[in-house]
């Protein structure tokens, strides 16, 4: 899991809720690339988070995409986040004894507009929150920080302070993570994508 480096963070607020993710690519204490995608939109109301070797990230990701365009295809209607949990969570179990090395978050609104956040292991195994979910090589310190940060019924602007400070502190503590940060708020009126500058060092 710490090969490639990088950390997300998924954040719950009132009737909306925040990703976060650093940028940093890199092959163990070796920085490779600044601008490395974590996360991928789902469609207006969701997205998908994952940390791990980066080549399981886009295979995964080439997955979720197929298997999305078959539910389309089917249902005729756009997927709702306990699904894609469910539908994900079966892939990586069925693939157990040779599993993606891939941490998987899925954050999204449900049909009543409330947050939906949720973590997986390599494995599928699925945890819930309503607070916060974290992932990557400084998941500890991250989750102390979000612990002390988060408090219930933040607005999408105060979920996005909150949010950045959490990622930059967390990230600055760890030297596999870090160099420069991205921050997606979905909320009613849609998502809103913001950048972070952090250390470079």
């Amino acid at each position: 899991m710490e090969y490639n480096g990088g950390c997300v963070i998924a954040m719950g607020g009132k009737n909306c809720l925040a990703v976060a993710s650093d940028l940093r690519f890199g092959l163990e204490n070796f920085t490779q690339g600044l601008n490395t995608p974590k996360m991928f939109r789902i469609n207006q109301k969701m997205f998908i988070a994952m940390t791990g070797l980066l080549g399981d990230i886009a295979t995964l990701k080439q997955v979720i995409e197929y298997k999305l365009s078959l539910y389309s295809t089917k249902e005729s209607k756009t997927i709702r986040p306990l699904i894609l949990v469910t539908m994900l969570s079966l892939f990586l179990y069925q693939n157990r004894f040779s599993p993606f090395v891939v941490e998987t978050i899925v954050a999204g609104l449900n049909e009543n507009e409330k947050p939906l956040i949720c973590t997986m292991d390599v494995l599928g195994a699925t945890s819930f929150s309503s607070k916060f979910v974290v992932s990557g090589t400084c998941s500890e310190s991250l989750y102390g920080i979000c612990e002390n940060y988060w408090k219930p019924g933040m607005e999408p602007e105060e979920l996005f302070k909150t949010i950045s400070n959490c990622l930059i502190l967390g990230s600055n503590r760890d030297c596999l993570s870090g160099w420069g940060g991205m921050v997606h708020i979905i909320s009613t009126n849609g998502v809103e994508t913001k950048s972070l500058k952090t250390r470079m060092d």
